[in-house]
């Protein structure tokens, strides 16, 4: 159930009526021969895909806004690689808890042995100002319950219930094993930010609607868990030096000024927690891919390209060109 946006890659439908999506993003646009149009990116269970409306649109457009649920009617249309829709007419859909909860994607891992693998990885960390600053954030029931729910992004990767605690294990897991290869190197204060970088999207996206909230919109995620961060630090008992590298590195994983990094990495634990962070974000969306007949996908938004699967196992092997 709602897992419309998957069938239609699979090329099992043409038209679509009165099916349910989530209205992730809309937009007003001018097509290249000059034509206004509504693009919007929609999402259900299963995936996302584009939406244009190119008739009606003004009367339409008052119909719904940005995370509305949506049934609409529309042809399914193939397009520079990708899927889309394109719509005739939509409608708004009011949804209960309910109805969203049945709705949203979620990950496939069991959340709470997430959270268990999470204090785990806390747990082992000998420093105890460091573990004391962990346990102080992940430690609060209030807040802790908002991260497990998070989706660790709106639409590129791990955009799914759970999806942020899942990142942020395997970036700490992860961390934890490359750091043997690079000593010496602090451990604990890579791992620690390996925990702590994303924190900020807890507030960042909406989780019942997949948009930006007005904070995270304004602010961002690097500088909402930075201020956090830092002031639980505070009661930490870390030295100067060990408070302005951990900063530093919520603030550098980005890697690049180009892509909202308010700084570049600058210590080797900042610049392997960036590296290991991207290989986790580009990875995440070549799991489960869906190959056309000739065994190629539609373009993976977050690299830019389609991936090559191999007729042997669709389900393992990829060849990147």
């Amino acid at each position: 159930m709602f897992e419309i946006i998957k069938e239609i890659k699979e090329k099992k439908h043409q038209e679509i009526s009165g099916e349910l999506f989530m209205v992730l993003e809309k937009h007003f646009l001018d097509a290249k021969n000059g034509d206004k149009y509504i693009g919007l990116k929609l999402k259900d269970k299963s995936g996302t895909i584009e939406a244009k409306i190119w008739k009606n649109l003004y009367h339409l457009h008052e119909n719904f806004k940005e995370g509305d649920f949506v049934k609409l009617k529309a042809k399914t249309n193939y397009y520079k690689d990708n899927w889309q829709l394109i719509i005739e007419d939509i409608q708004k859909v009011d949804a209960d808890e309910k109805l969203k909860d049945e709705f949203l994607p979620k990950t496939k891992k069991d959340i709470e042995v997430l959270s268990k693998e999470l204090f785990a990885i806390i747990n082992g960390i000998q420093n105890q100002g460091i573990k004391k600053l962990l346990l102080n954030i992940f430690g609060v029931d209030e807040f802790f319950s908002k991260f497990k729910k998070a989706p660790a992004a709106k639409s590129m990767h791990h955009a799914y219930i759970g999806g942020l605690i899942e990142h942020t294990v395997s970036v700490a897991k992860i961390s934890k094993e490359i750091s043997k290869f690079y000593m010496p190197i602090d451990v604990d204060i890579l791992v620690a930010v390996a925990l702590l970088h994303d924190i900020g999207k807890v507030y960042e996206i909406d989780a019942s609607t997949f948009n930006y909230t007005n904070e995270g919109r304004l602010i961002g995620h690097i500088v909402i868990g930075y201020n956090l961060v830092k002031e639980k630090l505070k009661s930490a008992k870390l030295s100067f030096e060990q408070e302005i590298q951990i900063l530093h590195c919520i603030l550098s994983h980005h890697g690049e000024y180009e892509y909202g990094s308010p700084k570049i990495p600058k210590t080797k634990e900042a610049l392997l927690l960036h590296l290991i962070d991207t290989m986790d974000s580009k990875m995440e969306p070549l799991q489960n891919l869906q190959a056309n007949e000739t065994n190629w996908t539609e373009s993976i938004k977050i690299l830019g390209r389609s991936f090559f699967v191999s007729k042997n196992n669709k389900s393992e092997e990829l060849t990147l060109f």
